[in-house]
């Protein structure tokens, strides 16, 4: 930039002197065409004056008055056709008519001419002045080689004068731009300075007032720019703090399926490296499940959601697309949200209702089928003897019972499974609930000649009815599943927080395969007993609902022909 100012400097001042040299020759070639005219009207009038006869013998005359004149002064007459009859520097007798001459014409016409033109007898640029005198034409001429004489004399000096400004005028320039320029670069280094960080406010120091203003109108808009930043900073930071800490997957899809933006749990769902966007959507899945839905929405231009089933993971997940009209993420073309939602759980939910709904609906069938064919039996006279008609009545009395228990186990479960935080909560004194099992319990421990028995003590904040529930479960597995003579042991500890519920027995014990399938509803161990031993299939379930609503655990030791160990932790508070 300095170059071009200086050479911007230097050609206007050249483009000036040579303006000015011009104007001055043409000023100085009209001031002497002015007082040559004025000398050579002079001339005449003084040839007019010495009364000397140019029509005796006008080329004698001529040359006297061109003599006594110089200055390289040419005297011509010319006679009332046009006929030169004198000439001091040409023989007149070879020179044509003069009367088409302008200044003879102008002469004739007005008394004087003047003419400034090439001669055509000399072929030099010359000035004219014609007078009319008696018929006859006295003009002199003289010419203008004398105006380039004195320019070639002033011409060296011009010359000079013309180096010497231009060098002035390049020195000049410099220093001009070098004083225009350094406040601009200070200017410069004070926006990469601060634009880098390492000065927190804008300065410059100068000494011009329109870089002042400058200067200020520019920190004033830094200064706005950084309030706009700084919130849009914060802004996109609040936007991707959300985005990357939702649990659903977020994607963002332009026309040609192509990813603008994926939060984390996108990129965990599909496995992807952290920092990938603008890249297609086949960068991140090449399955058909997932791209031949997005393929038809976008071709539909519908929302629409489908489940996809993840074999690495084992997981399901449901994606909702919704279709985003054209400019929202571009100038043309539309766009899609894609949410992606795991739903394992809810079809795994799904699923376990539709199949508790059957096990439930072929649980009830058994009983209900007894007791209709029983009292079928019953009611039809088909039993006469009273004492089958006392059995089959105890066999309807049974089956009811068991029915009964069906139904309230499964209300049990239906409610455990729709609460998630107990509110009747209270301090609960484990071996007081404990004991009221065991003396519940004790009809069926003579019946099956078993003996229970409950040591040490444990206090946690929970639902008494839910512990007691747990423990009932448990116990009652305990002697179901046991042998004749027996035993069912329920040990209760408790070491700061963590309180320890142990129920062990010596039955027949369960399978190491099936030992996590037995908190499933209605699954009975085949070491269980099948049809033989009656239950609903739904104890240790409820003992596992109980166990997850206050967010402990439960452990599973057993062994085929010795018995099982359950161990359930909670925390007191």
């Amino acid at each position: 930039m300095k170059k071009r100012i200086v050479l911007l400097i230097v050609c206007i001042t050249v483009i000036a002197q040579i303006v000015t040299m011009v104007a001055a020759v043409e000023s100085f070639r009209n001031t002497y065409q002015t007082n040559v005219t004025n000398s050579l009207r002079g001339d005449i009038n003084a040839m007019k004056l010495s009364g000397r006869e140019l029509a005796e013998n006008p080329q004698d005359v001529a040359e006297q008055y061109a003599q006594a004149y110089g200055q390289d002064i040419r005297i011509t007459v010319v006679g009332s056709d046009g006929t030169v009859l004198a000439d001091t520097q040409a023989d007149p007798a070879t020179l044509e008519n003069h009367n088409d001459r302008e200044e003879v014409q102008e002469a004739r016409k007005d008394g004087v001419g003047m003419a400034v033109r090439r001669s055509e007898s000399t072929g030099i640029e010359t000035i004219y002045m014609a007078e009319a005198m008696d018929g006859t034409v006295l003009r002199l001429s003289i010419p203008m080689e004398s105006t380039m004489y004195f320019v070639q004399q002033a011409l060296p000096v011009m010359i000079i004068t013309f180096i010497v400004l231009t060098i002035i005028a390049l020195v000049f320039a410099g220093f001009l731009a070098k004083g225009v320029l350094t406040p601009m670069r200070r200017f410069y280094e004070s926006v990469q300075d601060y634009m880098d960080g390492t000065v927190s406010e804008f300065h410059v120091d100068h000494k011009y007032a329109e870089v002042e203003e400058i200067s200020q109108a520019f920190a004033r808009l830094t200064e706005r720019l950084r309030r706009y930043i700084s919130q849009v900073k914060l802004e996109n930071k609040k936007s991707a703090v959300i985005l990357d800490n939702i649990q659903e997957g977020l994607l963002v899809l332009d026309k040609d399926q192509d990813v603008l933006l994926i939060n984390n749990a996108a990129r965990n769902i599909f496995d992807a490296e952290d920092d990938i966007t603008n890249v297609n959507l086949l960068h991140f899945t090449r399955s058909p499940e997932v791209l031949n839905p997005i393929g038809k929405a976008f071709k539909e231009k519908k929302t629409t959601s489908f489940d996809v089933y993840q074999e690495q993971t084992g997981k399901t997940y449901r994606y909702y697309l919704s279709f985003v009209s054209p400019g929202t993420f571009a100038k043309s073309g539309h766009g899609m949200l894609v949410l992606i939602m795991d739903v394992t759980e809810t079809v795994r939910a799904e699923r376990t209702r539709r199949d508790f709904a059957a096990n439930v609906s072929h649980e009830l069938k058994t009983p209900l089928t007894s007791i209709n064919g029983y009292a079928q039996l019953i009611g039809n006279g088909m039993v006469q003897d009273k004492e089958d008609t006392q059995k089959y009545a105890q066999y309807i009395t049974a089956e009811a019972d068991r029915l009964m228990g069906l139904i309230n186990d499964t209300l049990a479960l239906s409610e455990l499974e729709d609460i998630a935080i107990d509110e009747h909560i209270e301090n609960v004194a484990v071996q007081d609930v404990a004991q009221d099992v065991q003396d519940v319990l004790s009809p069926k421990l003579a019946e099956n000649d078993i003996t229970m028995t409950v040591s040490g003590e444990a206090t946690m904040r929970a639902n008494k009815n839910r512990i007691r529930q747990l423990l009932l479960n448990l116990c009652d597995n305990a002697i179901k599943y046991n042998h004749a003579g027996g035993s069912v042991h329920v040990d209760l500890s408790q070491k700061g927080e963590s309180v320890s519920i142990v129920v062990e027995d010596t039955g027949i014990g369960i399978p190491d395969d099936e030992c996590d399938r037995v908190f499933e509803r209605f699954y009975r161990a085949n070491n269980a007993g099948g049809a033989t031993i009656s239950g609903t299939g739904l104890g240790l379930a409820i003992v596992k609902h109980i166990v997850q609503l206050y967010d402990g655990t439960i452990e599973l030791a057993s062994e085929e022909g010795a018995g099982s160990k359950f161990t359930v932790s909670f925390t007191a508070v």
